[in-house]
């Protein structure tokens, strides 16, 4: 009675095209880090996009008013409180953009023009689920005003609403 049973289910799958199964994409890494400061966001920008390889990448930051400012007045651009959100393909894709953010010495230039590095912290590191959606298409910049802003795009983001497999 048993081999009925498994010979009536293997037969079901007889016709099963398995290339056709719509799985997803499996073992994509979210990384979640914030930026206290960036003094010339123009350089920046490009560095960031350089860093994620091509990998889906959001960044949400607020503007600082530097014209009365002394310790700002030769930043370009300047860039507080930025968070920024980058869907890697894989864990080895992710452990990699990770490190160039960490010790590329190029990610910010100081207000003479020098290279310096990035003081960052780190908010989240997961694996998404394989139909998770991915943060955005391409690279992407947002400025948010307060921080009601901040959490109504952020939160959707984040480890507990992105469908979280299991933490890396």
């Amino acid at each position: 009675r048993g081999m009925a049973c498994v010979s009536t289910s293997l037969l079901a799958l007889d016709d099963l095209d398995l290339a056709s199964l719509d799985l997803g994409s499996p073992g994509r890494c979210r990384s979640i880090f914030t930026l206290d400061l960036v003094n010339n966001s123009p350089h920046f920008k490009r560095a960031l996009e350089g860093a994620t390889a091509g990998s889906p990448c959001a960044y949400f930051y607020r503007t600082i008013a530097c014209q009365n400012n002394a310790k700002f007045s030769f930043a370009v651009d300047p860039l507080r409180s930025v968070f920024v959100v980058c869907d890697a393909p894989d864990k080895k894709a992710a452990v990699a953009f990770m490190k160039t953010m960490r010790t590329d010495g190029a990610m910010d230039m100081d207000m003479l023009g020098k290279p310096g590095k990035v003081q960052m912290s780190v908010v989240e590191e997961f694996e998404l689920a394989p139909f998770a959606p991915a943060v955005t298409e391409g690279f992407t910049g947002t400025e948010y005003r307060t921080d009601e802003d901040r959490a109504e795009l952020m939160d959707p983001l984040m480890a507990a609403a992105a469908e979280v497999t299991r933490r890396t």
